[in-house]
């Protein structure tokens, strides 16, 4: 090649670079004038993409434009990655499909051609970005001054690569910022759920270049990820994943990617956001950031609307007083009356025994206020004894101590009244018939329940309750257990020795109670009625108890 001619090639790809940074003009440029210097008969250029395993045709001379972006060579594949992989040109001079290291293209007809040359393109970053590739269809030779200037015009073109993708990723970024932006308006947006997730999977599948987008979201009680929204159909994605089958954020498995991004707000995990195809990481991250904030503030608004219905709902229910449409009302909130449930109320009720609860009855409704809950338990079977069996479980595990009453088994709009009142009746009976926090139905409030509804009512006068109501106003005093040892008396049918026994207390120490009792009550437990006097002791301690929980029914 002529001196001259060489140099003014070059000064031409030195302006080309220089006046646009357009990677896909550049590059056609650039073919046109390595194609006109050195009288080849094809020159193509291959980017090095997807991490550095294929080498992909990114410009050609006439006619093999079309095939731009098609031709894909594997790493390893060719004499394109043979001068790739030894940063060196590489030249064969005639009969170029019998090399070894060629690979035929049938796209580019490439019997035709004799010789074959590959030049490394290496970047600013000294790693390999590309290879240029130079075919003939008669055998030649290359001079020193053409390898030269193949070589200084290689170096010219990673300049214009370098720049040209500086640029691309800057335009890139900006479109990015740009639709992310739109993203989290859209989700602030959305008023529901599964609005937010239409809108999350059908923007971030364009936005991570994926081919496919999914939304999980956590199961508390099942500690399962379940697919709720997919953009395009699911395909072969599963419906749940489980908590220990998250893996590392971005996965490749050949020619394949996917990303699965963590859903997280405040430190919680919501859900996981998952794109087949992209592997976008940092891009996908920023996505999943606002769609975590969006997915948490949505919930938390459908959990205090649903929260203020069932709390209606309860009122509505407990007080007997329909306002209408309670059977619609039901459905919406996934409860069916005609079931069997049992209402259930329990004090203190923190979050921790709330979570649990929800956990042993799915498909229950629940309404905790500050540290009390009711709860409205769908059963399995019409019998109740397998739920207090895990309730009974769960409560055993528990590190805070809970008193909870449950109702005997409801169904029907009109018998749930009446099961409130029973839960509340058997939450009491707690105190007085289990003495702290327990469980208790209200089947086992035995003939308890008849001096409930008495004490709850109120209105009762006698003599004997007023006696007892005097010994224990002295215990409330002095810090005394008179009302208790008279129980335990009256237990022990007036046996001095098993009584004193039982309150660890010297025989001579109880008579000494039993006189002080009959001092302050006025009764005498040698002629009364023990019977009445029991049931006095039972109604002071269940009024007691009512004065303590005030109860709110």
């Amino acid at each position: 090649m002529p001196l001259q001619t060489g140099e003014r090639i070059l000064h031409q790809i030195v302006s080309t670079v220089a006046s646009s940074v357009e990677l896909s003009e550049v590059l056609r440029a650039v073919v046109r004038l390595m194609s006109e210097a050195s009288g080849v008969h094809g020159c193509f250029v291959y980017l090095v993409e997807d991490g550095g395993a294929h080498l992909v045709l990114r410009a050609a001379s006439p006619p093999y434009e079309r095939h731009i972006g098609d031709v894909i060579l594997e790493r390893g594949e060719g004499l394109a990655w043979w001068a790739a992989e030894r940063r060196e040109p590489a030249f064969i001079r005639e009969n170029a499909l019998d090399d070894p290291r060629t690979k035929y293209v049938a796209e580019f007809e490439e019997e035709k051609f004799q010789s074959l040359l590959a030049i490394p393109v290496v970047g600013r970053s000294d790693d390999v970005i590309g290879v240029i590739t130079a075919h003939s269809a008669a055998p030649r030779d290359l001079s020193d001054d053409e390898v030269e200037f193949l070589v200084t015009s290689a170096s010219l073109v990673a300049s214009a690569i370098d720049n040209a993708r500086l640029y691309e990723e800057a335009q890139l970024r900006v479109a990015e910022l740009e639709r992310l932006g739109e993203l989290s308006e859209e989700i602030a947006g959305a008023d529901a759920l599964d609005e937010l997730l239409d809108i999350v999977v059908a923007n971030a599948r364009p936005l991570l270049a994926a081919r496919a987008c999914h939304v999980y979201l956590l199961d508390p009680g099942s500690e399962e990820l379940e697919r709720r929204a997919s953009d395009p159909e699911p395909g072969s994605a599963r419906r749940t994943l489980a908590l220990a089958e998250l893996g590392p954020e971005l996965v490749r498995g050949g020619r394949s990617r996917r990303l699965a991004i963590p859903l997280v707000a405040n430190g919680e995990l919501v859900g996981l956001l998952v794109a087949e195809g992209s592997s976008r990481v940092e891009l996908a991250r920023a996505v999943a950031s606002q769609v975590a904030v969006g997915i948490k503030k949505v919930q938390l608004i459908e959990q205090l609307t649903e929260k203020n219905l069932i709390k209606d709902f309860f009122e509505e229910l407990a007080g007997g007083r329909s306002r209408g449409n309670l059977e619609g009302r039901a459905a919406r909130l996934g409860c069916d009356l005609t079931e069997p449930h049992v209402a259930l109320v329990a004090e203190p009720a923190d979050e921790t025994f709330d979570r649990s609860l929800r956990h042993i009855a799915p498909g229950s409704l629940f309404d905790r206020r500050e540290d009390s809950l009711r709860a409205l338990v769908r059963l399995r079977t019409s019998d109740a004894e397998a739920f207090l069996e895990r309730l009974r479980q769960l409560h055993a595990g528990l590190a805070t101590l809970v008193s909870v009453g449950v109702s005997s088994v409801a169904r029907g709009e009109e018998a749930f009244a009446a099961a409130f009142a029973e839960a509340q009746q058997a939450l009491l009976g707690t105190m007085v018939l289990r003495g702290g926090p327990a469980i208790l139905s209200y089947e086992e409030l035995g003939p308890y329940k008849y001096l409930l509804r008495i004490a709850l009512e109120g209105g009762i006068r006698d003599k004997t309750v007023d006696a007892v109501s005097r010994v224990a106003e002295y215990d409330a005093q002095r810090g005394s257990q008179l009302v208790a040892t008279l129980e335990e008396f009256l237990r022990r049918h007036g046996n001095i020795s098993s009584t004193s026994e039982a309150l660890f207390v010297h025989p001579n120490t109880l008579r000494q109670r039993l006189r002080r009792i009959a001092e302050l009550s006025g009764l005498d437990l040698r002629t009364d009625d023990w019977l009445t006097i029991e049931i006095a002791v039972k109604m002071v301690k269940l009024q007691q108890a009512l004065g303590s929980a005030k109860p709110d029914i």
